[in-house]
């Protein structure tokens, strides 16, 4: 499979269906708690029907909770949490979904169908698969020994690389301004 064929894959094939959801209401702290608990970095804000309205990721609570001073026990996710809300349908090929993500300038957006959020696509996870998935490049061998600053030629040290230099291109007239290769 090359990495157009994945790029052209329908996002579904990529969905983290494990989403930890919480209600508007909810506290930042209970949110961290949430997420230190089940490892994720982020989670899903539902309202009391349980639908989504936004998402709330550790940057969030960095940014909008730690480095403005608000007390994490006391912010409502309702009041910090990303919104509107960006999903996609499971349809969108990977190459859309990333596209997408790039000119919000997001790293996951949660998957939708038939008006119910089936999980969350997560940038790492679709580029990581794609490193995964991508063709190995063949190693390059990087040649050992002292390299001419002139012609790139390598030798074995530096008294027969002085030596080169002399007689071709010191001799070669290097000076003089030719430069021989």
């Amino acid at each position: 499979m090359t990495l157009t064929d994945i790029l052209e894959e329908p996002v579904r094939k990529y969905v983290i269906r494990d989403v930890v959801r919480l209600g508007e209401r909810e506290t930042v702290a209970e949110a961290a708690r949430a997420m230190k608990e089940n490892s994720v970095e982020s989670v899903i804000v539902v309202d009391e029907k349980g639908s989504p309205t936004g998402i709330l990721t550790e940057k969030d609570i960095l940014y909008r909770v730690v480095a403005e001073g608000r007390n994490p026990s006391e912010t409502r996710l309702m009041e910090v949490a990303s919104k509107p809300l960006i999903t996609v349908s499971p349809e969108i090929t990977v190459r859309q979904a990333i596209s997408l993500m790039i000119s919000h300038d997001i790293r996951r957006v949660p998957v939708i169908e038939k008006g119910r959020l089936i999980g969350v696509v997560v940038m790492r996870e679709v580029i990581g698969d794609l490193v995964k998935k991508a063709t190995p490049l063949p190693d390059i061998e990087v040649p050992e020994g002292v390299r001419c600053p002139f012609c790139g030629s390598i030798f074995n040290n530096r008294e027969i690389l002085s030596k080169h230099i002399d007689r071709v291109h010191i001799g070669g007239g290097l000076l003089e301004g030719a430069v021989r290769r």
